[in-house]
């Protein structure tokens, strides 16, 4: 084929598009929730056999290997999904671009590791960037393949990937290395495995995007959208991952420790709901890019539908933190709940600014972006050299702060992209504040009846999470859902119902014909 002439592009406008889209983030939920299970069992057992200062030191390592990956590789697989017309020559330069941006900062960071190790405060960083640095080429070779799996919406077959990855590649290496003693080297084979594993299976699914050319027509239409784009993920970056390089700066690896577990545990609901809706959002709103109406329409539901899932969520988490510390994590890190509970206040602003960023990306207003995710950096960092002064929970304040400030720029950047009022925006979110009261109240007078009986951890959660969850269905089912949920939330409930029904009538056929044959 002339890798001049275009690829095959995706459909116009074809009647399944939001059901594609739906079950794409039902397909990746699903796996993120696998994940999230398989997460949660890993960190029970990891958090007992290794200390909180194995934790930092390799969370300090990947702060700058995940910083490299970005700047090497970052833009190749949104600009491969936000091409709209894409060619084999773009898919070849894209993979020669991310290579050669993967072998150069790779090479940069095994020489400058011993600078970065005094730079944080961390000798052993070292040795530990040193390994780690390999991942940068493993995965960009893959970073191609995974972009073209996303831009033709195969959202299962990149959730299943994720899933088996972390499961085998994360999980088993870092607990099998941990219970032979290995410490930190748990954590830095337990990386290095996820990235070799989930590279193997995308080659494997596409075996076709490991060809190394550069084509000068296509690499000026893929840097046109790097500029600002590269410069909004890498101030995001800054953002996300300030507080860390706060923390392990000024107040050491034990330290980074404890907060990254407070973060982690906090930014769980994010990661399941918001990053599979921003990795299912950009792609899809960027093929209905010109039509503003239905992405305004997309864009208020998803928010919607966030808040409804993250407000009610925030309410349980506070009331409950002290016994979801100790159960997850073991008695040793108490230290936990503090920086935790501050951080829950944020969960809605963490996930549901993703849903802005996504619709910013899509409809291409990169240097508009950009300048609000170097705002949210200034904050963080700035603001976290301030609060260490009180410890893990003042950065933890500060972060809250920045989450709040990042949440309401994205939020008015999204609403005037698509023409949408600040009265209907906050609107949205009616349903999900009555929710998280409903929820709020029940779960502190349950968690305070279980804990003045003298319940253990175990025996708080579960009788908080079965006395509130009958609370919230007995209101469900009294107010037949609209007082809860709202429009854009009936509309949701409708969208899954649906498809749950066509996905079983797909597969009764196949089990008849099974059946005949045999």
């Amino acid at each position: 084929m002339n890798p001049t002439e275009p690829l095959s592009s995706p459909p116009e406008q074809p009647p399944s598009r939001t059901e594609r889209a739906f079950s794409g983030w039902l397909w990746m939920s699903s796996g993120a929730g696998v994940q999230g299970l398989v997460t949660v069992g890993v960190l029970a057992v990891l958090a007992r056999l290794l200390t909180p200062a194995d934790f930092g030191s390799v969370s300090a390592a990947m702060l700058v290997i995940n910083l490299s990956l970005l700047v090497s590789q970052g833009f190749v697989g949104p600009a491969l999904v936000q091409q709209p017309r894409l060619r084999e020559a773009h898919v070849d330069t894209a993979l020669s671009l991310s290579m050669l941006g993967a072998g150069l900062l790779g090479a940069l960071l095994w020489a400058f590791a011993p600078a970065v190790a005094v730079a944080l405060h961390v000798p052993s960083l070292t040795a530990i960037v040193r390994v780690l640095v390999w991942i940068l080429p493993i995965q960009g070779l893959s970073a191609v393949a995974d972009a073209l799996l996303r831009r033709d919406l195969q959202f299962r077959t990149v959730a299943a990937f994720r899933m088996i990855s972390f499961a085998l590649g994360y999980g088993a290496v870092g607990i099998t290395v941990a219970v032979l003693g290995g410490g930190l080297w748990a954590l830095v084979a337990a990386n290095a495995s996820q990235a070799a594993l989930n590279t193997a299976l995308l080659l494997g699914r596409n075996p076709r995007t490991l060809r190394f050319r550069l084509h000068r027509r296509e690499l000026g239409e893929l840097l046109s959208f790097t500029g600002g784009f590269s410069l909004g993920r890498i101030g995001n970056y800054a953002a996300v991952n300030g507080d860390y390089l706060v923390v392990v700066r000024w107040l050491g690896v034990t330290a980074l420790g404890l907060y990254e577990r407070a973060y982690q545990l906090m930014a769980a609901p994010a990661t399941l709901v918001g990053q599979v809706l921003d990795d299912v959002l950009f792609p899809a709103m960027a093929q209905i890019q010109s039509e503003r109406q239905r992405v305004a329409v997309a864009y208020r539901r998803c928010v919607a539908g966030v808040a409804l899932l993250a407000l009610p969520l925030s309410a349980l988490t506070l009331v409950l933190a002290p016994e979801i510390v100790r159960v997850l994590l073991g008695p040793g890190w108490t230290e936990v709940t503090a920086p935790f509970r501050v951080l829950v206040l944020g969960t809605l602003f963490r996930t549901s600014y993703k849903i802005s960023d996504s619709l910013t990306r899509a409809l291409g207003a990169v240097y508009r972006r950009a300048w609000r995710q170097w705002s949210y950096a200034a904050l963080v960092i700035g603001g976290g050299i301030v609060g260490q002064r009180w410890g893990i929970t003042g950065v933890a304040w500060v972060v809250l702060l920045a989450l709040l400030v990042n949440f309401v720029l994205t939020a008015h950047l999204g609403t005037r992209l698509v023409g949408m009022g600040w009265r209907e925006y906050v609107g949205a979110h009616g349903p999900a504040l009555r929710a998280a009261g409903v929820v709020g109240v029940s779960a502190w007078a349950f968690a305070a009846a279980a804990r003045a009986l003298g319940a253990p951890a175990a025996g708080v959660l579960g009788i908080t999470l079965a006395g509130t969850g009958a609370v919230l269905g007995s209101v469900v089912w009294m107010r037949n859902g609209d007082w809860l949920l709202g429009r854009d939330g009936q509309w949701l409930r409708e969208r899954l119902g649906g498809f749950c029904r066509n996905a079983l009538r797909r597969v009764r056929p196949a089990r008849a014909v099974v059946g005949g044959v045999s």
